[in-house]
């Protein structure tokens, strides 16, 4: 039994795939590629697939996240190169890593996402949202509601907001979020209380919204960091203030 982690992104039309149709997706392709993958045992059995954080619908990313389960395999490359040959456009096999037995799941380790983003070209404000943009994120706090499965409650957006820098010539955003169990905060939830701070409505499908990459946390002699879940050949970190 051995367990993997598959880094994928998901571009083009794709985008507007939910994540139970990409989980059913994976599902098919997996038996396509003819992969050994596990089955859970009993009455109904099922291939044992864990996925990081969902992906928002219309949204685009370059670090998505499956674990998986296999009772035998050539190699992680051959692993790649099976799923890629079956693969439709928009979602593309990345990396995948061999875990050690007790390697928690991408889920549970899951603590901050990376975002790009941008307004659609139709869709752009006729205002400078980046300027406005920097001056609201330069408050002490930043409340806004958020829905639960208890009703909704008042959060505060400062505390998940973990870095980020502005882009006038891009006219861009990018900015590092909580993602995690205990705490998430979504770029459009975001836009939408900063907009309705300015006494102005955030259009539908305004947002473009690219999900550069999903970081775990640790720490160092240097403090708190974060880095991708699948480390990259530069084994990028992240640090944190605080």
């Amino acid at each position: 039994m051995i367990k993997l982690r598959l880094k994928f992104s998901k571009n083009g039309p794709i985008k507007f795939i939910g994540h139970l149709d990409v989980m059913r997706y994976f599902q098919k392709a997996i038996r396509r590629a003819n992969i050994d993958i596990k089955y859970s045992e009993g009455f109904s059995p099922h291939q044992l697939l864990s996925f990081a954080q969902p992906l928002s619908v219309g949204a685009t990313s370059d670090g998505e996240y499956l674990d998986m389960t296999v009772n035998s395999m050539v190699s992680t490359e051959d692993i790649m190169e099976r799923l890629n040959s079956v693969m439709n456009e928009g979602i593309k096999i990345e990396a995948v890593t061999e875990l050690p037995e007790k390697e928690e799941k991408a889920m549970t380790l899951s603590y901050a996402a990376k975002y790009r983003i941008r307004f659609r070209q139709s869709l752009k404000p006729d205002f400078d949202w980046i300027g406005e943009l920097e001056k609201y994120l330069g408050r002490d706090r930043l409340p806004t509601m958020k829905k639960t499965k208890s009703g909704e409650k008042e959060i505060d957006m400062k505390e998940m907001i973990f870095d980020y820098t502005l882009s006038s010539n891009d006219e861009e955003a990018v900015f590092l979020l909580a993602m995690s169990s205990a705490a998430t905060l979504k770029p459009a939830l975001l836009f939408e209380t900063f907009f309705k701070d300015l006494g102005k409505e955030l259009a539908p499908g305004a947002l473009d919204i690219h999900r550069i990459d999903i970081y775990r946390s640790g720490n160092d002699d240097k403090g708190l960091f974060v880095e991708p879940l699948i480390p990259t050949g530069t084994n990028e970190k992240v640090y944190l203030n605080g």
